[in-house]
């Protein structure tokens, strides 16, 4: 059977060479596009990769001094090169060349240790970095302080305040460890986040199907507000509202599909045939609309506003929300069994999904409820998630908008009941 093993270390100077070449290939692009020429290019982050590597390589026979050498007259030569470039230019300067080629040297002195896939890793994100200068920039000045602020919060709740959290259970019941508690509103805001930041990036200039995609990743409730109350203040844009509100909605079964997958992907099984054909009812449903009002303006008003629905505020609470439903769900199966279990998802489906689907993960993975139950509890509750939007359109929405989004939520919840049952019937 083929081994790397065999090769060595043959296949780790490769491996070095391929990585200088990555990085030294987008340079040399850069320098041939904007005419620019540099001190190095890909012939030369190829040989740094493999100074790097050799120099690592030779210091089990001579020791640490040579690698500290060899980098030591790297970074000379790149702070000579800068300095003549800085003399010679009358614009600015940047060093993203010299701290690449410095970078280079160390993933390939990293190729030749154990962490040799973290090194390659590492390459490919530097090349992503460097290549995607222009977006970076571009995204980094149409940012407003709002973005900077809920940036600094979701680092704040992943990088600063889940370290300190004991990875114990805190409570008699041995019910709450605030550390899985935590990561949990990590998963979730994460996930939000990450649909803001494509919001951010693409523009609301991108169509009305995506806004409602990434509105969905975000939060469908969230979503289905916006654009309820818009639909009053632009009746034009009525049926891509309507639109994008039900394609918001499909986004959250396949948000708790996800969520499922990280936690408990067995329970899968109980629930993907409903939730498969709930989504296929929205997106049909969506599509017949569409054609039925190609007509209408397919874009989104300019003065929709894109909200980012992550704050340090709304994690402390769906943080809190979670701990609850940990309790709760344990006291409501010990009193009142499975039905204290469905009566804990119609109420929670109502408000959140994503607590409730990770609770009943967590409860299905650790044995404590039946996948059967679990897959049933979780049917109830975005049963019950889209009764409520439906009820949010109703009473936020135009009379018009309403009446798309509510024929939509009737197709999506028949389905569901009836597809469900089928499921849980036959298996």
């Amino acid at each position: 059977m083929f081994s790397l093993s065999d090769y060595e270390p043959w296949w780790r100077f490769g491996f070095s060479l391929v990585i200088g070449a990555l990085i030294g290939l987008e340079r040399e692009f850069y320098q041939q596009r904007k005419e620019t020429p540099d001190f190095a290019g890909i012939r030369t982050f190829s040989l740094i990769a493999l100074l790097g590597s050799v120099s690592s390589f030779l210091a089990d026979d001579f020791g640490i001094i040579l690698a500290a050498l060899s980098l030591a007259g790297l970074i000379l030569m790149t702070m000579v090169s800068y300095y003549r470039e800085l003399v010679r230019s009358e614009s600015e300067v940047g060093i993203t060349t010299e701290v690449a080629a410095i970078l280079t040297f160390l993933f390939g002195a990293l190729v030749m240790s154990e962490h040799a896939m973290i090194a390659i890793a590492l390459a490919v994100v530097t090349s992503l970095i460097i290549t995607f200068k222009g977006e970076l920039h571009s995204f980094i000045k149409n940012m407003s302080p709002e973005d900077i602020h809920y940036t600094l919060q979701f680092a704040l709740i992943a990088a600063v305040i889940y370290p300190l959290l004991p990875n114990r259970t805190i409570d008699p019941l041995e019910l709450l460890n605030p550390s899985q508690i935590w990561l949990m509103v990590i998963l979730v805001s994460g996930i939000g986040f990450s649909g803001y930041i494509l919001m951010k990036i693409l523009g609301p200039s991108q169509g009305i199907n995506l806004m409602g995609i990434l509105g969905g990743l975000a939060s469908s409730t969230a979503t289905t507000i916006s654009f309820s109350s818009a639909s009053k203040e632009h009746p034009d844009m009525t049926y891509h509202y309507a639109r994008a509100i039900v394609i918001a909605s499909t986004m959250m079964f396949l948000r708790a599909l996800f969520l499922i997958l990280v936690i408990y992907p067995p329970l899968l099984l109980k629930v993907i045939i409903p939730f498969a054909l709930m989504v296929s009812t929205g997106l049909f449903y969506n599509v017949i609309t569409q054609k039925k009002n190609q007509n209408k303006n397919e874009t989104v008003h300019p003065e929709y506003k894109i909200t980012n629905p992550l704050k340090i505020t709304t994690a402390i609470k769906f943080g809190l929300l979670y701990a609850l439903l940990v309790v709760g769900m344990e006291y409501a199966q010990r009193f009142f069994g499975t039905s204290g279990v469905y009566l804990t998802s119609f109420l929670t489906g109502l408000t959140n999904i994503s607590a409730i689907t990770l609770n009943l993960s967590q409860l299905a993975e650790n044995a404590k409820v039946t996948s059967d139950v679990a897959g049933v509890a979780l049917i109830i509750a975005v049963l019950m998630n889209t009764i409520s939007k439906g009820a949010i359109s109703h009473y936020s929405g135009s009379p018009e908008l309403r009446n798309e989004v509510i024929k939509a939520f009737l197709l999506m919840i028949i389905v569901g009941v009836i597809s469900g049952g089928i499921v849980f019937y036959i298996f």
